[in-house]
């Protein structure tokens, strides 16, 4: 099939879409845009030597979440080098513009402090308020150290760290893993985690299962079809090839859990299906791989690959639709597709997030400009990173 049928059928789909939920759907608002990003920094030694970085005002943002006050936190994962100077902040506003202010701290975002944050991308707050961060390790692409790859769990309101879990080799490989986002069910105390297995050929994609009461966790679906990138799957974004030095591969990656915490559902980068898999069966360690692989379920092809998942209360799953510049709606208890926004210049929607009033937000990136070197952080087309609210507001899955 040629480039040309790839982006008919694309075409196709955005235009079924679109025909069958132009009822629902509202232009997003653009809440936040950034050319570049700026960072507040409180020690003047450390804002001098950012000043200084061949870095300086070229950090890709790629996570958003809030707090119940309201709070914007997002995640800077440091694949361009270690010089970016917070992994993870709170955006803070000043004049009119949101700075990055590193998150717990600047101690805590240092690359030479061995309990620090090294590479966060995926992370989450639940309704206590306490941050779960999931720190891949790995900094520009370099294997991880031996205790980088971890999960820490920070209480926002207490400002204190109250629990950490450092992934062991059989869990996340130091080498090959890429932990990429984490979805929690404090019902039940578990967390289960996407690793998109990106350093090695073939990948190692997998499913993390974390269990908060023990403190450990366990590797499941290692390297499986569910796990990691679909064959010969390649994509355009616009007309634009990704990437332009190869395919992406990229493994599990989009995570949600359902309102109910029944079912968990993620989605691999490099592939188009909605998988899922029930909760209580991840949870048990007696049931076998064999076992898990059968009870894997397609929920349902998707007419693009997606980055970001979230859920709401009532059992509906978001997805971003990379190819088509949109957030879908699957509902799984009428087997229903739709779409719940576009923007033409919501480029690479990555990660969704519940503010306190139900509204789901999107931040986009242009992920895949970026990756290929190409960005343009002074005057680009359209703004390069923009938080958008939708019109979608819902009671999300933590509540």
């Amino acid at each position: 099939m040629g480039i040309l049928d790839i982006r008919l059928i694309i075409a196709a789909a955005a235009t079924i879409l679109a025909g069958s939920v132009a009822a629902q759907e509202s232009e997003p608002a653009p809440v936040i845009r950034w050319n570049s990003l700026t960072y507040q920094l409180q020690s003047g030694d450390a804002a001098a030597l950012w000043s200084k970085s061949p870095l300086h005002g070229k950090v890709l943002v790629q996570g958003l979440k809030f707090d119940a006050a309201g709070n914007m936190y997002v995640s800077t994962a440091r694949w361009g080098g270690a010089d970016i100077p917070a992994t993870l902040s709170r955006l803070v506003k000043n004049g009119d513009d949101y700075e990055l202010q590193p998150y717990p701290s600047l101690e805590l975002n240092a690359v030479a402090n061995p309990q620090g944050l090294k590479a966060v991308l995926g992370f989450e707050i639940d309704q206590n308020d306490v941050m779960w961060i999931l720190d891949q390790g790995h900094i520009a692409g370099a294997e991880s150290g031996v205790r980088d790859e971890k999960l820490i769990l920070w209480d926002i309101k207490a400002n204190e760290e109250i629990q950490r879990y450092e992934f062991p080799p059989a869990v996340s490989d130091k080498r090959c893993s890429f932990l990429n986002d984490i979805v929690v069910d404090n019902e039940s105390g578990f967390a289960y985690i996407t690793d998109s297995g990106i350093f090695s050929d073939p990948l190692c994609g997998g499913l993390i299962v974390y269990d908060r009461n023990a403190n450990t966790a366990r590797r499941v679906l290692n390297a499986t079809k569910f796990t990691n990138d679909e064959p010969q799957f390649m994509f355009n974004i616009g007309d634009r090839k990704v990437l332009k030095n190869g395919p992406m591969r990229t493994g599990a990656d989009g995570i949600a859990l359902s309102g109910d915490k029944q079912t968990l559902y993620w989605t691999n980068l490099t592939g188009n299906t909605l998988f899922s898999l029930p909760t209580a069966l991840l949870r048990d360690p007696k049931v076998s791989e064999s076992e898990l692989q059968a009870a894997v379920r397609t929920e349902v092809v998707l007419p693009s690959n997606t980055d970001g998942l979230t859920a709401d209360k009532d059992g509906n799953i978001y997805l971003t639709a990379l190819q088509l510049n949109s957030v879908l709606k699957w509902e799984p208890a009428n087997r229903r597709l739709s779409r719940v926004a576009y923007h033409p210049e919501m480029a690479w929607p990555d990660t969704l997030a519940w503010a306190p009033d139900g509204r789901l937000h999107v931040i986009s990136n242009h992920l895949h400009v970026w990756v290929d070197g190409d960005m343009d952080f002074e005057n680009p087309p359209v703004p390069n990173f923009t938080i958008w609210r939708l019109a979608t507001k819902a009671a999300p899955y933590l509540n």
